[in-house]
């Protein structure tokens, strides 16, 4: 399968300090047997080494972790030039998903 993504919705800290936003994974496969979709919640900060995102997968998991400072719940980590390629590419072998590694 092959997929993409974009991001749907973004928002950004009004210090530019934290950007969160919603990412789309999707596939465009016309002869595929059905249409794939699946979203994530995003935090990107920037770092001295460049870029981090911090996936979630619920909406309120996402706020936990800001709000509260929690760090149990189910996340992964990539930096952003490992992000850009996948975002850049013309696609990506199989889901988004299978590239994260979850904490």
């Amino acid at each position: 399968m092959k997929t993409k993504i974009k991001t749907i919705h973004e928002e950004q800290y009004s210090d530019g300090s934290r950007t969160l936003g919603i990412l789309l994974n999707y596939s465009e496969d016309p002869e595929a047997p059905f249409m794939f979709k699946e979203s994530f919640v995003y935090m990107y900060r920037k770092t001295e080494e460049g870029g981090r995102y911090i996936f979630f997968n619920t909406m309120f998991d996402l706020f936990s972790s800001i709000l509260y400072g929690e760090d149990k719940m189910k996340r992964a980590y990539m930096d952003e030039t490992d992000f850009d390629t996948f975002y850049d590419a013309k696609y990506i072998n199989g889901a988004f998903n299978e590239h994260l590694v979850w904490v």
